[in-house]
């Protein structure tokens, strides 16, 4: 393209422009001219010169046409579309090959004739020499330098894996003509023999002559009929490219392709990391940052490893480099991913900061409005029960009291620095949390405190029972000493509570602490179990919470029926919310025996605080 030429076109973009947006020039299917095609003058003659010189030598040795098309973009078609569609109306359309480089795109594409298309060898070659177009494209969009590097590359790789064929063909042929020469010689000798063989037996008996004869005729025959047809020399052999060669170009095309791809991945990650960086913070986003230099050495070492496949011969080194590349993707991709991942979710519950601390709030309500209930409760059952025997319940008002603050402090903190600071503020949030629910367990101790000594005497037998079983089971299951700890704890735990069943001394503690080891030693033995004994265990443990929670429920409707405050609001929806949990747990014991134990769990808590409920006495 000439300067002036250049400078009329940047003039004529440049004024659509300022009118109303860069212009988008398409190029529409076209009908070749040549071994090279280039509509718009992209290419200098010189360029051109040395897309032709290859491709015309091409053309000479195996009468096939490689036409190259330089075009500014596919118009919005796709690529493969467009080159069929130009490759219909050129003079490759029978035998012969198209390239199309769109260098405004810096892509490029490939296809057959209709003669070579067929031919699956052929497609698997055009798939190796794209590979080997691609590499020499570095911008976009493409220069002329790239564009004819990439044309060059293409015919040089299509010539290497023809030459390849053609010479593959000529130890064909010339193996088919020394065999058959073989068997021409076979065939007189045994001809030969058969001959000598006759003229001694004739010399002995002439019967023996006519049957050894009668035998050789049908020898003959039987030789003539049964020998496999002969190949014609002269017949064009079929070119067959070998199992190894074809595995390495496909590993080698493999390897391109999955080096495209991550280019495209890391491009997407440093974005995301930048936004992290500024969201974040740079030492949040410290590992992540190293993430992505891995993922880029690995770029960079895969396309240098590429750049050997191309110029190996041997298709064993080429598979083996192949490999190579995958795998050190395969290594250093996947961390990457990873972070992005993690910062998304971080992203994700940094948006719903706002909901989260109106939330806590709430549930700061809620908590606080428990704890003077469960004061009330704690001096109500205090005349009920012996102090030895509500002794690991005195101190749980002024814990719950403590964490309650703590949690208050930490969500001002949160809603302070929402706005400005939320990395800050998703802190304090998780401290509020943690503060609230930790606090809601020292409440719920007192509320259930009285169904539970209630019937301490049964469900502490039953808990008894249960961690003497978890106990038997471990030790039969492992022979270490690696749970000893556990395993005397647990037998201290037992111990304890049959004390507290003789003397009712803190029951309660006693109950706690069996159920708090039980957790642990069904912990400790699952992965020691069959998945058949894990399951029936499990199941036995929701069994167990479900007849617990049954009573729990039964107890409360009975006292709230018997009392006053039963119609109120709260109390009503709390022992809906109860029938429900129940209702859920019993479906799902013989599918999910966890999810029933859950279910069950929490329909005793919610009876509990159904009883706790103001105006319920």
């Amino acid at each position: 393209m000439s300067r002036i030429r250049r400078l009329g076109i940047a003039a004529i973009m440049m004024v659509a422009m300022l009118v109303g947006g860069a212009p988008a020039f398409a190029t529409e299917p076209l009908t070749t001219s040549g071994h090279v095609t280039d509509p718009d003058g992209f290419l200098s003659d010189e360029q051109r010169e040395t897309i032709e010189t290859p491709a015309k030598s091409f053309y000479s040795t195996y009468t096939t046409y490689i036409d190259v098309a330089v075009i500014p973009n596919f118009s919005g078609q796709k690529p493969l579309a467009w080159c069929e569609a130009t490759l219909k109306q050129s003079r490759s359309a029978q035998k012969g090959i198209l390239y199309v480089v769109a260098y405004e795109d810096g892509t490029n594409v490939s296809c057959a004739g209709s003669e070579l298309a067929k031919d699956s060898i052929t497609r698997l070659m055009l798939d190796g020499a794209l590979s080997a177009a691609r590499y020499k494209h570095k911008t976009t969009p493409l220069t002329p330098e790239e564009a004819v590097a990439g044309s060059r590359a293409f015919i040089d790789a299509l010539r290497s894996d023809y030459d390849f064929r053609a010479r593959n063909a000529a130890e064909n042929s010339k193996r088919r003509q020394e065999e058959e020469k073989r068997r021409e010689e076979r065939k007189k000798e045994e001809a030969k023999r058969n001959r000598g063989a006759n003229i001694i037996i004739s010399a002995v008996i002439v019967i023996a002559i006519v049957s050894n004869l009668w035998v050789w005729i049908r020898k003959q025959r039987e030789y003539e009929y049964g020998e496999p047809p002969t190949v014609d020399v002269d017949e064009e052999p079929t070119p067959i490219v070998d199992t190894v060669r074809r595995d390495a170009l496909r590993a080698a095309a493999e390897a391109r392709r999955r080096l495209s791809e991550a280019e495209e991945q890391v491009r997407a990650a440093e974005e995301d990391w930048n936004f992290a960086r500024a969201q974040f913070g740079s030492a949040a986003a410290e590992e992540y940052g190293r993430r992505l230099e891995a993922a880029k050495a690995a770029i960079a070492r895969g396309f240098d490893t590429h750049k050997q496949i191309e110029q190996t011969p041997d298709s064993h080194a080429k598979r083996r480099l192949a490999t190579t590349i995958t795998e050190d993707l395969d290594k250093n991709l996947p961390p990457l991913q990873d972070a992005r991942k993690e910062f998304a979710a971080q992203r994700e519950k940094r948006s719903s900061l706002p909901t989260q601390l109106a939330d806590a709030r709430e549930r700061l309500v809620e908590e606080l409005a428990d704890l003077e209930r469960s004061k009330e409760e704690l001096s109500s059952i205090a005349g009920l029960y012996t102090e030895s025997m509500l002794a690991s319940l005195q101190d749980n008002p002024q814990r719950a009291e403590q964490l309650l603050e703590s949690a208050r402090a930490a969500l001002e903190t949160a809603g302070a620095h929402i706005d400005t600071d939320a990395t800050r503020a998703a802190s304090a949030l998780d401290t509020a949390q943690r503060a609230l629910t930790m606090a809601n367990a020292q409440t719920d101790a007192i509320f259930s405190a009285k169904t539970d000594l209630d019937a301490f005497r049964e469900r502490l037998t039953a808990s008894i029972g249960s961690v003497s079983a978890a106990l038997s089971d471990a030790k039969q299951l492992d022979s270490s000493d690696a749970f000893s700890p556990l395993l005397d704890e647990a037998e201290a735990t037992i111990a304890r509570g049959q004390r507290a069943l003789v003397s009712d001394e803190d029951p309660l503690g006693a109950l706690e602490s069996l159920r708090d080891v039980e957790l642990r030693l069904e912990a400790v033995l699952a992965p020691l179990m069959t998945q058949e004994d894990a399951r029936r265990k499990a199941k036995e443990t929701a069994q167990r919470h479900i007849r617990d929670a049954d009573a729990a429920l039964a107890w409360a409707r009975k006292y709230l029926k018997d009392h006053e405050g039963s119609a109120l609001l709260d109390v009503n929806k709390l022992m809906s919310e109860a029938e429900q949990a129940m209702t859920e747990a019993r479906e799902a014991l013989d599918e999910d025996p966890l999810r029933a134990s859950a279910a069950a769990s929490r329909v005793t808590t919610l009876t509990n605080r159904a009883l706790a409920a103001p105006g319920r006495r």
